[in-house]
């Protein structure tokens, strides 16, 4: 079966249509991100949106693999309970710096990319000729890696077996949380029920996707910017008023908040769903509210209701680890399936370097400090 790769069009398609808005200006929709966008058509009614870039070292990580590996890396450092072993740390990456840009490693395109923190990917029933997949993006981009994000042994098993037996390099990126009662009965921590009846109690009024409104938007921004941007890393997707409107017409994505006495929002979710997975790539609070106001905990239970009601498993990503434990949620090692089989040896053998220093230095600091 053969595998088309076209540029966006508008069609009917929703994903052409997600495509479509990040051709006209990638930047005019999340504005650290420079990258051309493209569908790939994989014949059985799926197609999925993939990116193309070859240098832009400024772009946030979800299109730069060198900004997920250097510079973010660097500003996680402050969370290791070990100062000398930071000062290591640095060192390396600053050589790492310079090797990596050496090796082109941001001559990429990455495959089934929707520009979030987490990939979502559709039942592996409908990603059978993935060989093919390979063969026709090798074919096209004779001179970048291909790269798949987001893969995980519990939801992604089959498809990082059939990816390895293709001969990828599995190369790991962080640990992310999971919530999913065949791993564990998060529902029973006490954590989960004293946010659910946070959740019941709340004096602040809950709103729908139906509900949110377009003067809304910039306030949605404003949220998600005081907690992802502000608080945590300048390296996370900064999204823009245009791509709430752009995804608020999308069956995959959800909006809902909580709005004060006022009317005004103060916290905000955007679930993104694909096949039995949800997620939460938007998230945001008025950081400048009380803490015990619990707008984080608003969010994040009212997306774990919904995953538990709809038999979904919740993919929380990386970030706030011992929030997410307390609340029954597991660890899991996420993954960057890279195939350069049709690149140079050197290129090849650039990639196998980083997944070993990965493997044997970054993982394990990440599983003892629980990052």
């Amino acid at each position: 079966m053969a595998i088309h790769l076209r540029p966006p069009v508008l069609t009917n398609s929703i994903t052409d249509q997600y495509a479509f808005e990040f051709k006209k200006n990638s930047k005019a929709m999340i504005t650290n991100v420079e990258t051309e966008v493209g569908c790939c058509d994989m014949g059985n009614t799926t197609i999925m949106p993939f990116t193309v870039n070859n240098t832009e070292y400024e772009n946030s990580y979800v299109c730069s693999p060198y900004t997920m590996l250097v510079p973010y890396c660097i500003e996680e450092l402050h969370k290791l309970d070990n100062r000398v072993l930071s000062v290591v740390i640095k060192q390396v990456l600053r050589l790492l710096d310079r090797y990596v840009k050496h090796n082109n490693i941001n001559r990429i395109v990455h495959i089934n990319n929707w520009l979030l923190s987490t990939n979502l990917y559709p039942c592996v029933e409908k990603l059978t000729n993935i060989d093919v997949l390979l063969n026709t993006f090798s074919h096209h981009y004779k001179s970048h890696s291909l790269v798949f994000r987001s893969l995980n042994t519990h939801l992604n098993k089959e498809l990082l077996s059939k990816l390895t037996s293709l001969g990828c390099i599995a190369v790991p990126t962080r640990q992310v949380y999971l919530y999913d009662k065949q791993l564990k009965d998060y529902s029973k921590t006490h954590n989960y029920k004293i946010d659910k009846k946070l959740l019941e109690n709340t004096h602040y009024q809950y709103v729908a996707q139906s509900d949110i409104k377009e003067s809304d938007y910039n306030r949605i921004i404003e949220l998600y910017n005081m907690l992802y941007v502000d608080k945590y890393s300048k390296y996370n997707p900064q999204f823009t008023s245009l791509y709430i409107t752009s995804i608020i017409k999308s069956p995959y994505f959800f909006i809902e908040g909580f709005r004060n006495k006022h009317g005004i929002l103060d916290a905000v979710g955007g679930r993104f769903t694909i096949g039995s997975t949800t997620s939460l790539p938007i998230v945001g609070y008025d950081t400048k509210k009380p803490k015990h106001f619990g707008l984080y905990r608003l969010v994040l239970i009212s997306t774990l209701l919904y995953a538990e009601k709809n038999n979904l498993c919740f993919n929380a990503s990386s970030g706030a680890a011992h929030f997410k434990r307390l609340r029954g949620a597991s660890p899991d090692i996420e993954y960057s399936m890279v195939y350069v089989k049709h690149l140079s040896n050197s290129s090849q053998r650039f990639w196998k370097i980083v997944a070993f220093i990965l493997n044997k230095i970054f993982i394990p600091i990440m599983k003892k400090y629980k990052l």
